[in-house]
This record gives C-alpha cells, sequence and structure tokens, in this order.
C-alpha cells in the first residue's frame, strides 16, 4: 500500500490528461485507459531508486499491479460520478494552484547564480571560527523564570540588542548578570551533560533554544571557542549545499516582496479572525471529546 501512495503521489497528474489518439494504450480499465506516452512522463518524475527497482522482474510485476489498481480505482470514482462534486473540484483547483506555484518558482529560481567551490572556499576562509571543532567554550547565559520571560528576551535579540545587555536587565541570575551573563569557558566534562549537549552544539555568537533546567530557563550564547578548524574537504559539500539554501531563500524573500508591490494585497482581516476563532473552538470541542 505504501508502494501504492508513493506511485500515485507521483502520477496523479495523468488522472486529468485525456488519451492522445493514436498513443498506444498501456493499461486500459473499462472506458480508463493509460498510454504510453503518459506513462513514460509519469516515470520521469519517479526517484533514481525507484526506476532501477521498475527495472527488475520484480518491480515489472509490481508496476502492472499498481498500474492496474489505480485504473480500476479511477473508473470506479468516475462510476460514481465523484468527478462532478464540489469536493473534487474544490481539490482539483487546490492541485492546480500548488502546481502553477510550484512550476513558478522552478523557472524563476534558475535565475539564481549556482554557488561553486570557489564561493565555498572564500566563505570557509573568512569564517573559520565558524568552523572550529570545539575543545573549549566560552558562555553567557540569561536566566528567567517562564517562557514570557524567555519570549522578552527573544524578542530583544531579534531586534538587535546585545545579548550582555539584556543579561544586566533581566537575568535572574545574581551572580552572572553584572558581567552580562558571561560564565567563561569550559571543557567537555565540566558541564550538566544537558548543557554541554546545547553548548557543543553551538556556533560562535549563536544564542541556544530556552533549556529548562533547575525550575528554570536558560538562554545561552556562545561568545568564543578555541579549538581546530575543521579541513575544508571534510565540509566542503555541505558548506556548498548550505550556502546554496541560503541564496534561494534570499532569493525567494526578495521575489515575494516584489511580488507584493507588484500585486494589490488585501487581507480582511474580521473575516480571518472569524475563520480562526471557529477553527479554535473546533478544536477543543475535539480536543474534550477525545478525552473522554
Amino acid at each position: 500500500m505504501k508502494f501504492l501512495k508513493i506511485f500515485i503521489t507521483f502520477m496523479v497528474v495523468s488522472l486529468f490528461l485525456a488519451c492522445s489518439k493514436g498513443d498506444e494504450v498501456v493499461v486500459k480499465a473499462g472506458s480508463s485507459k493509460l498510454t504510453k506516452k503518459e506513462l513514460q512522463e509519469d516515470i520521469k518524475g519517479l526517484p533514481p531508486q525507484t526506476k532501477i527497482f521498475l527495472s527488475s522482474p520484480d518491480g515489472v510485476n509490481r508496476l502492472k499491479d499498481e498500474l492496474i489498481k489505480r485504473e480500476v480505482l479511477y473508473e470506479e470514482a468516475k462510476k460514481k460520478d465523484l468527478a462532478k462534486s464540489e469536493e473534487f473540484k474544490r481539490r482539483l483547483e487546490e492541485f492546480k494552484k500548488i502546481t502553477l506555484i510550484n512550476m513558478l518558482l522552478e523557472q524563476e529560481i534558475k535565475s539564481v547564480q549556482q554557488v561553486t567551490e570557489k564561493d565555498a572556499k572564500d566563505y570557509y576562509e573568512k569564517n573559520k571560527d565558524m568552523f572550529i571543532k570545539p575543545v573549549e567554550v566560552r558562555l553567557s547565559q540569561i536566566v528567567v523564570k517562564n517562557e514570557d520571560e524567555a519570549k522578552k528576551v527573544y524578542e530583544r535579540i531579534d531586534k538587535g540588542e546585545e545579548f550582555s545587555k539584556i543579561a544586566k536587565e533581566l537575568s535572574r541570575d545574581e551572580r552572572t548578570k553584572a558581567s552580562g551573563g558571561d560564565i567563561g569557558f569550559f571543557k567537555k566534562g565540566q558541564l550538566n551533560p544537558q548543557i554541554e549537549n546545547v553548548a557543543f552544539a553551538l556556533k560562535k555568537g549563536q544564542v541556544s533554544m530556552p533549556l529548562s533546567y533547575k525550575g528554570e530557563l536558560y538562554i545561552f550564547k556562545l561568545t568564543d571557542v578555541k579549538g581546530t578548524a575543521v579541513d575544508f574537504e571534510q565540509i566542503k559539500t555541505q558548506l556548498i549545499e548550505q550556502l546554496k539554501a541560503k541564496k534561494q531563500q534570499e532569493w525567494f524573500n526578495s521575489y515575494i516582496d516584489e511580488l507584493k508591490r507588484k500585486h494589490k494585497v488585501e487581507i480582511n482581516e474580521k473575516a480571518l479572525q472569524e475563520i480562526l476563532n471557529q477553527a479554535l473552538i473546533e478544536g477543543k470541542t475535539l480536543e474534550s471529546q477525545q478525552k473522554k
């Protein structure tokens, strides 16, 4: 059944295509037909490992079985006139919208300049302290009572305020707040294991998520690190992918801003809030029913 779901996901588009005249039919179930051309197009979208599997005797048999299942299910759905239902029309419109969005992004993202090995090397050389395998880490902390206080801390960090300034004002730890939350250097084994796992996973300058410890919430920042830089060749591929993802995200944010300026956007806040309130009521009702 899992294979059927995967296969249908990749091949769903052919359910909406008409059979071309003169195109050889591969599978027929009642009035439903799957042509050779349609199947070739569908298989193009499958992952490489699936294509390899389909070329084996077991794969061929499995493919035939899945195609038959799909066509008889499709034929039965047509017999029951599900295509005339409002739900089908709604799903079809949503499918068209998502498909067009994906096609647009696939087309436009081609304009984004590719990240080269030289780009990755230059970034590595300029930011070597980000790729140090830590032997010792220097931490600063802000200790707060609850999630509401933690939220205030992160809001100020997001606005660009200095971690040390926030620590002096908001940290509940009297011993370290005067120094801006600085608690010094630590080697592995010197910290509580829960804190150590968080601290040694951070990059220099990075702030952790809140960590619950001894009834309070701790927010850490890695302010310095001692150790040796990981060799570029070891992280080259991963770094290229990270820079590519970053560049694509920056392009996407810029592209969306451009489209917002280009197309007039209006939000009916009242209607949106009414829908959300109704969803909240339904969610609480369902939750209470499940608890009974």
